[in-house]
């Protein structure tokens, strides 16, 4: 046997979820109105952004509602499961680029087989998030963008000779 720990399966929080009492003691006026005032704040611009991508993409608006819900429900429902788990604030949200992706899938792909994706998808990431996958993948490309980031920064010159964007500008 090897006297090398084996690293857990799946990452932990380092403190036990809070209690009635802390959560209780949390809660504050003021942190509902930051609360209030960050939904405010970044709803608009992704809503208005799935609406035109549910209607170019023929559906009902039964349909969009649904999906509306559900990206406020699930967003917001892991947003307070994961910050009560690990006693940090957390917040989970829809992904724009994923939404406008949307449009040409709908184009050949029943909604419901969308749907089916994004929560197949979903349930990856988690997965890899769940196993430290993505942590150690982070830690592992974060010295390399630190040092590319000091370095264009020293010698502008070298960032002249980088393209300004990889895809159509």
């Amino acid at each position: 046997m090897s006297t090398r720990q084996r690293a857990p399966v799946l990452e932990r929080p380092d403190l036990s979820p809070a209690g009635p009492r802390q959560l209780l003691r949390d809660l504050s006026p003021e942190y509902a109105v930051n609360g209030l005032i960050g939904l405010i704040f970044s709803a608009p611009g992704p809503i208005t952004e799935t609406l035109a991508v549910g209607a170019s993409g023929g559906l009902s608006d039964e349909q969009i509602a649904s999906w509306v819900f559900g990206i406020f429900l699930s967003a917001g429902l892991a947003t307070i499961f994961m910050s009560l788990l690990f006693r940090r604030p957390f917040g989970f949200a829809w992904s724009i680029p994923g939404t406008v992706l949307l449009g040409p899938s709908l184009q050949h792909l029943s909604f419901p087989e969308v749907v089916g994706a994004f929560f197949t998808t979903g349930v990856l990431v988690m997965g890899l998030g769940m196993t430290g996958v993505v942590r150690r993948a982070m830690a592992a490309i974060a010295l390399p963008m630190v040092i590319v980031f000091v370095l264009l920064t020293a010698v502008p010159a070298l960032g002249k000779r980088m393209p300004r964007c990889w895809g159509p500008c």
